[in-house]
């Protein structure tokens, strides 16, 4: 079976990106298993500064030649806070109450979110389809984290409401990175970007962590757990996730990330015993469900797009 151009490219795009959530599924485990060695200021600084030393090492001569313009610094530097250190430091403090499974279901309302943004500041319009996703991903996480919720287990909704804060500092970045990708390329905006979400953990952790005073104090696995968040879980998932919104669009990238939560999921069942109910599957699967529907547009287009390629082919 042959496919178009244009749908080959969009299917390498979703490719990179479902590779990143995948390896993004991983990052709650780990993070749940060695926040309760640190603080999530001084584990977010750590974390990403070794991300973006990672990432500019593996692109100096790109970066240190790529120009940006006076407009833009003020831009990458904005979305930088979103992506560097809103997404990280929430995330982390979120997951020191919540469990993995449930910061990586929702996560994956990330789309769900980016639709909002993308609304509200006039970049994608609006649609039935993507309206009826966002309302059944809501009734989606109700059904999945509104199971088992008694008064010594409210910390849990706690641990959730600050992940949804980490999680719409993500939508920021994937909604207005796109431009800037374009532009000057994958790396130089990711390292760009990570200077002023980095120096704002740095001083968050001085703030209100303890990096001096037994915050960076691991034992053999708790920089085993720092190594998985910073390779692998790290620099890796966020090439491959800007090598993806260099060729599809945000909402396009986000089917993908149903990977997200199932690996959370699994690996947190399987490394910290975490409970797996019905009830959690269930709002999963209209979670995923959700973000399938708000891509049913794209999907008829590329579709009425690869129909029309074969007939001028067949024609020919």
């Amino acid at each position: 079976m042959f496919f178009s151009k244009s749908v080959r490219l969009t299917l390498t795009g979703i490719f990179f990106a479902s590779f990143s959530a995948c390896l993004g599924g991983t990052t709650f485990v780990f993070t749940r298993m060695v926040v309760p060695q640190t603080d999530p200021a001084t584990l977010s600084f750590l974390r990403y500064s070794l991300i973006a030393l990672i990432l500019f090492a593996f692109s100096i001569r790109q970066v240190l030649k790529t120009r940006l313009r006076k407009q833009d610094i003020i831009g990458i530097a904005i979305i930088g806070l979103g992506m560097f250190a809103i997404f990280p430091f929430f995330m982390a403090f979120g997951l020191k109450f919540t469990t993995a499974a449930r910061g990586g279901l929702l996560y994956a309302t990330m789309p769900l979110a980016t639709i909002i943004i993308a609304t509200l500041f006039k970049i994608e319009k609006l649609n039935i389809s993507k309206l009826l996703a966002v309302m059944l991903a809501m009734i989606g996480v109700a059904l999945a984290i509104g199971t088992n919720i008694k008064p010594e287990t409210l910390l849990l909704l706690k641990g959730d409401s600050l992940v949804m804060v980490g999680v719409f500092g993500a939508a920021i970045f994937t909604v207005f990175s796109g431009k800037y990708m374009g532009r000057y390329g994958n790396l130089p905006v990711m390292v760009y970007a990570s200077i002023s979400g980095v120096s704002a953990t740095f001083i968050l952790s001085l703030l209100i962590g303890a990096p001096f005073e037994g915050s960076l104090s691991f034992d053999g696995f708790g920089w085993f757990s720092i190594f998985m968040l910073t390779a692998p879980g790290g620099a890796l998932m966020m090439y491959s996730w800007g090598r993806a919104l260099m060729i599809i669009t945000p909402t396009q990238a986000a089917i993908s990330l149903g990977f997200n939560p199932l690996i959370a999921m699994l690996l947190g069942a399987l490394l910290i015993g975490e409970e797996i109910t019905l009830m959690f599957v269930v709002g999963f699967l209209m979670v995923i469900s959700a973000v399938v529907l708000a891509n049913f547009s794209f999907f008829n287009t590329a579709a009425a797009s690869h129909e029309q390629d074969k007939a001028k082919s067949d024609k020919a």
